[in-house]
């Protein structure tokens, strides 16, 4: 069954994230199987049939990060707008002010959603609760185990976990940097973790150590490229040995280690939830503590000693491809369309 699928960010694509990359490429694989999409964001630039940008987004900080949102009255507007003719809406975040919300409370009798976000609610459950029951009834997705906990305190419902996915490279082949360990992420976002990275590399000084992301860093051993377009971070993952994340907190999902490991490079992580979710092979992933630089040290050393074997990475990663993910979003759309015609009739 072809659809007619309004896919809503409410993220400015002029600051790509996670969320962000994750709708543009679930766009491109409802593309490929025949689906008629439109994705509905902040953002500058013109917009296409394909893409409705809405104007630049608002900085707001939450969960240790920045949001860029389009919280604009006339932002919320021209995305409800842009729903006429959708079969599905899916929404991510649906919460979130702005866009998403007032997109989410348009789209009755057709709405999906997705929850990315892991977070202890607090104080927040209860207002979040009363503005969740406004919405109308959805199917309603999350990218994580973590990420269903934090939905369920916030709406009530159990949401389907659907992971995250990335485009599968072929299976790497070719020599590796033996040694070369990399970093990926804000330099200056806390919940990064930056600087745990840099003191492990003062710790392990046989090692090459690089960082790729935005952001003002120190000096010491490490070497900083700044932001690079996708092709050339994924030339330097398919180039690596090692890519520590040593993230502190608020990780729903550890699409940073799907990368690393869809090109064949093994993976030091902070020992969170979402990124044991992700892998749990000790043949290609190891864990220390939050924080704790020997602990990582250690890790890292061992891995360098005894490298892992980047097919046996690639294979780990194959579950969160879009072949095995894009169906299982294509069949929350066929629940939400069978539940429309189940009320219609």
């Amino acid at each position: 069954m072809t659809l007619r699928v309004a896919l809503v960010c409410p993220y400015s694509l002029d600051h790509p994230g996670g969320v962000a990359t994750h709708v543009l490429g679930l766009a491109g694989w409802l593309r490929t199987r025949g689906h008629r999409v439109v994705v509905v964001a902040p953002g500058s630039g013109e917009s296409t049939a394909d893409l409705h940008l809405l104007g630049t987004g608002m900085s707001l900080p939450f969960n240790g990060s920045v949001a860029h949102l389009g919280v604009r009255p006339d932002q919320a507007m021209r995305a409800r707008a842009a729903l006429d003719g959708a079969d599905v809406v899916h929404v991510h975040e649906p919460l979130t002010p702005g866009i998403a919300y007032a997109a989410a409370g348009a789209a009755r009798g057709r709405l999906v959603v997705t929850h990315h976000a892991h977070y202890r609610p607090g104080l927040l459950a209860v207002p979040l609760r009363l503005r969740s029951a406004l919405l109308p009834p959805r199917v309603s997705i999350a990218v994580s185990s973590a990420a269903a906990e934090t939905a369920r305190a916030v709406t009530g419902v159990q949401a389907t976990v659907v992971p995250n996915a990335v485009g599968l490279p072929e299976a790497p082949v070719g020599e590796r940097e033996q040694g070369l360990v990399l970093f990926l992420g804000r330099l200056d976002e806390p919940r990064k973790g930056h600087p745990t990275f840099a003191a492990l590399a003062e710790r392990v000084p046989e090692a090459r150590f690089v960082a790729i992301g935005p952001g003002d860093a120190g000096g010491g051993r490490v070497e900083h490229l700044g932001a690079l377009p996708d092709d050339e971070r994924d030339a330097w993952l398919a180039r690596a040995s090692v890519l520590v994340a040593p993230n502190r907190f608020g990780e729903s999902f550890g699409i940073v280690l799907v990368e690393a490991l869809a090109r064949g490079c093994a993976v030091i992580a902070s020992d969170l939830p979402a990124f044991r979710e992700v892998v749990d092979d000790p043949a290609v992933a190891g864990f220390f503590p939050v924080d704790d630089v020997a602990a990582a040290a250690t890790q890292l050393r061992a891995r360098l000693v005894s490298p892992a074997d980047p097919h046996a990475a690639w294979q780990a990663a194959r579950r969160f491809s879009w072949d095995v993910v894009g169906p299982q979003v294509e069949a929350a759309y066929a629940r939400s369309v069978a539940a429309t015609a189940d009320d219609i009739g």
